[in-house]
């Protein structure tokens, strides 16, 4: 079977040794974003926030005279400062990935009034004549007007997109894992167990098993996701 090329190039093949070789901590982690989505959700962009803080920011900060004269003043207690600054960090990227997904929803919302608009004005009717503005203005109101729509729509929902991100994130990895670890320790032989050998080698047993197995933990996580949305209405 002839795979697509993101299967087999470097940076999917990078991410195949990753999961392979970091099993024992990505394989729990999966499983928290799947079965926990609304919890895993908030968690994940959590220490994501703080990851980027320690890796991008923080660094950035040490090079700058006064940060780094002040973290030599503290000596030993350093590490209180940047894990205090890694928590304010990790908050405020938490609301910047809501008003991203808000800023993409306009933009989402944005594209498909502006092809709306266009087909009206290819339409040609004879009302766009009579309008009290140039007719090239309606594609832009619409834009701006379904734009505003879906931010709204994706703003009141942040917590069920991210919820659906993690779910799709979680059954993505606990698909390949659930292959890989019946092929490794397991007598059951799907094509000719090529997974283990990487990506490249995958055959197509292989992918339709993971690809059912992917459906099959979705399936499960947006119930979960669905389930854990009305018992907080109830409440």
């Amino acid at each position: 079977m002839e795979l697509p090329d993101f299967f087999t190039n470097g940076a999917f093949e990078n991410f195949y040794y990753l999961l392979t070789n970091s099993i024992y901590i990505l394989l729990p982690i999966s499983i928290f974003l799947l079965l926990l989505p609304k919890i895993s959700s908030k968690v994940t962009i959590f220490l994501l926030g703080m990851y980027i803080s320690y890796s991008i920011f923080i660094p950035y900060l040490l090079k700058l005279p006064f940060f780094a004269n002040f973290i030599n003043s503290v000596g030993d207690y350093n590490f209180i400062v940047f894990l205090i600054l890694s928590i304010i960090l990790a908050f405020v990227f938490y609301y910047l990935v809501k008003v991203a997904i808000a800023l993409g929803g306009f933009l989402l919302g944005g594209l498909i009034g502006y092809f709306i608009g266009s087909l009206i004005i290819s339409s040609q009717a004879e009302w766009i004549n009579n309008l009290p503005f140039p007719a090239t203005y309606i594609p832009w109101i619409i834009f701006a007007v379904i734009g505003i729509i879906i931010a709204v729509v994706f703003a009141k929902n942040y917590s069920f997109i991210i919820s659906s991100l993690s779910v799709i994130f979680g059954a993505f990895i606990l698909s390949f894992y659930t292959i890989y670890l019946l092929e490794k320790y397991t007598s059951v032989v799907i094509g000719d167990n090529s997974l283990l050998e990487g990506w490249s080698f995958l055959s197509q047993p292989e992918f339709l098993s993971i690809f059912i197995v992917l459906i099959i933990y979705i399936t499960i996580g947006f119930y979960l996701v669905f389930r854990t949305n009305k018992k907080t209405q109830k409440y």
